[in-house]
Order: C-alpha cells, then sequence, then structure tokens
C-alpha cells in the first residue's frame, strides 16, 4: 500500500501541475497572507479586551476561552474559504474545455478526482498550519496542552475535507462554477446552520410532545453532524480548563454538548461515518460520473494484479 501511494505521488504528472500552479500563484500568498493577519489580528484584539492590556493577568482560564474563540474562529474561516476553493475545480476544467483532454490521459478519473481534492484540501491545510504560532500564545500562558490543539487541528482537517468533498461534487456534476459554488456554500449552511436549527425545534418539540425520547434522539443526531457542537464536544472531553464564557450563545452550545453527550464514542462513530464515509461515496459518484463503467474497469485490472 505504501509503495503504490507513493509511487502515485511520484508519478501523478496532474498532481505535481496543480500543486506548482497552486503554489506559484500570487492570489495563493495574498490569499495566506489575508488570511493570516485577519485570524492574527483577530487573536489579539480579543485577548487585549480579555486582558485590558495587561498580559500578566491572562490566567489559564482566560487562556482556554482564547483557544475556544480561536479554533471556532479558523472552523468558521476554514468552512467559508473551502467552497471558493473546491467548488471550480472539475467545472473549471469543463468551461475550459480541458476536461476531455485531461480524461483522455492514463490517469483514471478516480485518481483526477481524488488528486483534484488531494490539491484543494493541501492549501487549505496550510493555512491551518499557518496558524501554529498563533496558538503558542496560548502556551505560553497555560491551560491547554498540544495534544487538545492536535486534536482539534484533526476534527477540523475532517470537516474541511468532507467539504472539499462535497464541492466537487456539485463542480462535478454541476457544469456551470457559480451554481456549484452556490451549492457548495448552501451545503455548508445546511451542515452548520441547518442542522443547529433542526436541533434545537426538536429540542422545542421534545417538550412538548409525548414521544420525548424520538424527539430528543433525532435532535442528538443533528447535533452529531454539527462541526460546531462536535468540536465543543472534543473540548469538553480533553481535560480543558473551563471558560468562563460571556457570551450566553457559547455557553448554550457546551450546555447541550453536555445534555446529549456528545462526548460518547457513538456520537464520534456517527460523526466520522458521515464525514469520512460520506466525503468518500461523493468522490466515488464523482468518479463515476465523470466516466460510467470506471468502476468495473478498476475492479478487472485490481482481478488481474491480485492473479499475477
Amino acid at each position: 500500500m505504501h509503495n503504490v501511494l507513493r509511487g502515485w505521488v511520484l508519478h501523478n504528472p496532474l498532481l505535481h501541475k496543480e500543486l506548482r500552479q497552486r503554489m506559484r500563484s500570487g492570489r495563493t500568498v495574498l490569499g495566506l497572507s489575508m488570511y493570516l493577519l485577519i485570524i492574527g489580528a483577530v487573536a489579539f484584539v480579543f485577548m487585549y479586551l480579555n486582558v485590558q492590556g495587561q498580559t500578566l493577568l491572562l490566567q489559564p482560564a482566560r487562556t482556554a476561552e482564547l483557544f475556544t474563540f480561536l479554533s471556532y474562529l479558523q472552523l468558521a474561516l476554514i468552512s467559508f474559504v473551502t467552497p471558493g476553493v473546491a467548488a471550480g475545480v472539475i467545472s473549471g476544467e469543463r468551461e475550459r474545455q480541458t476536461l476531455s483532454v485531461l480524461l483522455t490521459t492514463p490517469l483514471l478519473p478516480a485518481s483526477v478526482i481524488f488528486t483534484k481534492w488531494v490539491t484543494s484540501i493541501s492549501f487549505l491545510s496550510l493555512l491551518m498550519i499557518m496558524t501554529l504560532p498563533l496558538y503558542s500564545i496560548v502556551f505560553l500562558f497555560g491551560g491547554v496542552a498540544p495534544s487538545q490543539v492536535l486534536a482539534v487541528f484533526i476534527l477540523q482537517l475532517i470537516t474541511l475535507g468532507a467539504i472539499a468533498g462535497a464541492s466537487i461534487f456539485w463542480s462535478t456534476f454541476i457544469q456551470r462554477t457559480g451554481w456549484s459554488t452556490v451549492l457548495s456554500y448552501a451545503t455548508v449552511g445546511g451542515i452548520f446552520l441547518g442542522a443547529g436549527v433542526a436541533g434545537y425545534l426538536f429540542d422545542s418539540l421534545s417538550t412538548h410532545m409525548p414521544d420525548q425520547g424520538l424527539w430528543s434522539m433525532l435532535s442528538g443526531i443533528c447535533y452529531t453532524i454539527n462541526p460546531i457542537y462536535m468540536q465543543a464536544a472534543l473540548e469538553s472531553s480533553r481535560g480543558f480548563f473551563t471558560p468562563t464564557f460571556h457570551n450566553s450563545l457559547v455557553e448554550s452550545v457546551f450546555q447541550t454538548v453536555k445534555t446529549h453527550n456528545l462526548t460518547s464514542s457513538g456520537s464520534w462513530m456517527f460523526f466520522m461515518s458521515v464525514y469520512v464515509g460520506g466525503c468518500l461515496v461523493l468522490l466515488g459518484l464523482c468518479s463515476w460520473h465523470l466516466r460510467p463503467g470506471t468502476f468495473a474497469a478498476a475492479v478487472r485490472r485490481f482481478g488481474r494484479w491480485l492473479v499475477r
């Protein structure tokens, strides 16, 4: 498996072309700089307002609040940026009339889709890695361990990977980049806002309906597929100092996590199944749509490889 992956990376001209084209662009440098500038400025303003300019007053509990704020700010930013990066990777090729040429190469459609997905999340992962120096402020004053930061980064990486998969799905099935971008942002809105609102409505119904267990279960499912609540569940289960929240909305999120026991292993298994499994299914559908019969051909090739 390692040799197959290594060979795919070394001998994939599309991967090399996409990475070079994306990373050598002036817009990429400008985008990285603006992203770091925005999240850095907001973080320092938040820290200054919390301590009123006296850094010696920054206690571990307030550091945990700063980390929570930074993590949610980054989750919101990458969720907003991902559709803009990934929603035009296939429809753009179709509009430039280069998709048919790309499909005549020895690369399988599945390899084309996976390459587009990898190059999209590689840029977004770089955005996340660039914010690591900001988290060193949190380590300076204590309250958060590096393992906790790593856990939050993994959750955000899974989230952006799933959003990128959904964006590529719309980019493959919709022939216009504009519409695929709109549908990608609608998907993000459904995940974050739609699932949260649905969970709140089901919670309200559970207090007035006789079958409270059913409505409570439905609300728990809605909260489980929402990265906002699952990140709060992660931060609640990793031994953080309890932040003193000054926002009732943020406090209600953590209270909902406790009420529905979103820190349980079952909730995490469901979240991983939806995001990882759903991303794989969407990418598979994209591969099939580019060239019907691809999966059957791939199975035949794999069978011939096994009998060698």
